[in-house]
């Protein structure tokens, strides 16, 4: 009984894990180039930092104003989209597992549950590779984010100003490793009540 506990416990704490991973963690690495010098600025980027910039105390935020998004800018944006539907159903995975792991006492789901958790994961890395491409290979570059009206400056920034990286960070890395740890954690324990003559009698005796 008691190994059953160990292993409700750690599939719990595992997949109740990547809330706080998301939100905390870095989720985007960001990377531009002033060719002027050669010069690289790189920042990663945690969920909660983005709140900060926006909301924090220190925030000078009013708005986005007279933002208009650009004809490519908004054609990138189905791909982002899916990024998020891709994170936000690893995070409902996570807390499907933790309740799964619970109140289930067969293992079998919270293996399956695991791997499509994972599934999500990298179906998360997948979409936003897919959206950051025209980004990274000079189809948009920084000039024609929409923050700027088409002039010399445009022309300035684009000669001068481009990005060379722009990807999941460690968050997502994180997320896909609690993920696997449960598949493994959990598969570990199958294998071994398949082999244990005990745990086949409880199981008769269930049926």
């Amino acid at each position: 009984m008691a190994y059953k506990i160990v292993f409700k416990t750690v599939v719990v704490l595992l997949a109740l894990s990547v809330i706080p991973i998301a939100i905390f963690s870095p989720m985007f690495q960001i990377v531009g180039q002033v060719t002027i010098g050669d010069t690289y600025i790189g920042e990663h980027v945690s969920f909660y930092d983005i709140y900060k910039l926006f909301f924090g105390p220190n925030s000078t935020f009013e708005g986005f104003g007279d933002y208009k998004m650009t004809d490519e800018v908004r054609a990138t944006m189905p791909w982002l989209i899916t990024s998020g539907v891709f994170l936000a159903l690893a995070l409902l995975l996570g807390i499907a597992l933790a309740v799964v792991a619970l109140a289930c006492r067969k293992k079998l789901p919270v293996l399956i549950l695991s791997v499509t958790a994972c599934a999500s994961v990298f179906g998360l890395f997948r979409s936003f590779r897919a959206f950051a491409a025209p980004y990274l290979d000079g189809t948009i570059n920084v000039a024609r984010l929409g923050f700027m009206e088409e002039g010399i400056l445009e022309a300035i920034v684009s000669a001068v100003v481009k990005l060379v990286l722009l990807q999941i960070s460690s968050a997502g890395f994180l997320m896909f490793g609690a993920f696997a740890a449960i598949f493994l954690w959990t598969g570990a324990f199958m294998l071994v009540e398949w082999g244990d003559p005990e745990e086949k009698k409880h199981v008769k005796s269930r049926k």
